[in-house]
């Protein structure tokens, strides 16, 4: 199991300090959990208030249309990820996420999480940190799917994640570059001949 120590290290360095009282405190408010791989944390029109931190795993999250998976989101170990739409609005999910590989997932409740942000200033800047990164994250999206080409989307996901092919199905990312998975594997066919 992961120590207090090992999270607050790994915080540091992919978002910033927490002091010693603060996790301390955190630790009381949180759960840690396993999960199996394929197990759905939201559901589309369910209520979600928890917000992940990914200790081991990733995770996706995809909307259906007409029961095609729209995958437009995943988040790797040391990332957090929440429905957002339900998360902040108190609406129903208009998503699904789903684990992709067995998961440790520290849980945090969104009434702990404001409890925590009015307590300590440091876990009000990692919640701000965490909601400039998705903001700056989903913007890049935005702009790859409107102004990059395939092959362009594609690269910059391989440079953004380039252990993505190990862990997740061509499908998927098919589906996040917002191609078919033929024209995926005519790409990386591609990529594969120029080494």
């Amino acid at each position: 199991m992961n120590s207090l120590n090992k999270i607050k290290d790994q915080i540091a360095i992919n978002y910033c300090e927490l002091e010693d009282n603060t996790l301390t405190d955190w630790s009381t408010k949180f759960t840690i959990s396993k999960y199996k791989r394929g197990t759905r944390l939201a559901k589309i029109g369910q209520h979600q208030h928890k917000l992940y931190y990914i200790l081991e795993g990733s995770l996706k999250a995809y909307y259906l249309n007409d029961e095609k998976r729209i995958i437009d989101w995943f988040s790797f170990q040391n990332d957090f990820i929440t429905s957002s739409s339900s998360y902040f609005t108190d609406e129903p999910s208009l998503h699904y996420i789903e684990t992709m590989e067995d998961c440790i997932l520290l849980e945090t409740k969104k009434d702990d999480v404001e409890y925590l942000c009015q307590q300590h200033h440091d876990f009000e800047h990692l919640f701000r940190l965490i909601l400039s990164k998705v903001i700056v994250q989903f913007r890049h999206r935005v702009v790859s799917l409107q102004f990059r080409t395939v092959t362009q989307r594609y690269q910059s996901l391989i440079k953004q994640y380039p252990k993505i092919e190990l862990i997740v199905p061509l499908g998927d990312i098919a589906s996040f570059l917002g191609i078919t998975q033929e024209t995926l594997s005519r790409i990386r066919a591609t990529k594969v001949n120029l080494i």
